[in-house]
């Protein structure tokens, strides 16, 4: 009976796993586009714009202008550029900045870019498919999936399967 009754105890003392905000992270983060390629198809949002970038045609960038300008310059594929960002997962907590309030403020520094070094070097390749499409003082809210961010083995701050929100400002182009 002691040996039935230490058994019973060790079984119920058993740990059980606690759920954590990455949990099911791959397919709540497919999922996440999915939703945003069905409202894009339905037209749901009439702000909500896509492309197909040139390096995975199969995928999309969605994205929403927040600032528009007509006449900016954009940006080629060698240069260096200025940008404002805010980076976020679907969730919505915030993982990297440059900015901390709602919008860049005087005391903010635009982070430097080179666009070409997201592919050759690393990173995120949806940078440089965004940054090309963007004009000179354009605010973008864009959504980029996984496959175009930092795949599936992701980052010390950022896991596999991530698909990343930026709010991103192209602040300048640089003359080098």
């Amino acid at each position: 009976m002691p040996l039935l009754l230490l058994a019973l105890i060790f079984v119920s003392c058993e740990e059980t796993k606690e759920a954590t905000k990455f949990d099911n992270w791959r397919a709540r983060n497919e999922g996440y586009i999915d939703s945003l390629k069905t409202v894009f198809d339905e037209k749901t949002d009439p702000e909500l714009k896509a492309f197909e970038p040139e390096i995975n045609p199969k995928l999309r960038i969605y994205y929403k202008k927040k600032i528009s300008n007509d006449t900016g310059a954009i940006p080629l594929y060698t240069d260096s550029v200025n940008v404002f960002y805010r980076g976020s997962f679907i969730f919505g907590e915030t993982f990297d900045q440059n900015f901390t309030g709602a919008d860049p403020g005087p005391f903010d520094s635009p982070t430097k870019f080179v666009i070409q070094t997201f592919i050759t070097v690393g990173g995120v390749s949806g940078w440089a498919e965004i940054l090309q499409r963007m004009r000179v003082g354009e605010r973008w809210l864009v959504y980029i999936p996984w496959e175009l961010a930092y795949g599936a083995s992701g980052t010390d701050d950022i896991p596999g399967y991530s698909t990343l929100i930026f709010d991103m400002q192209l602040e300048e182009i640089l003359d080098e």
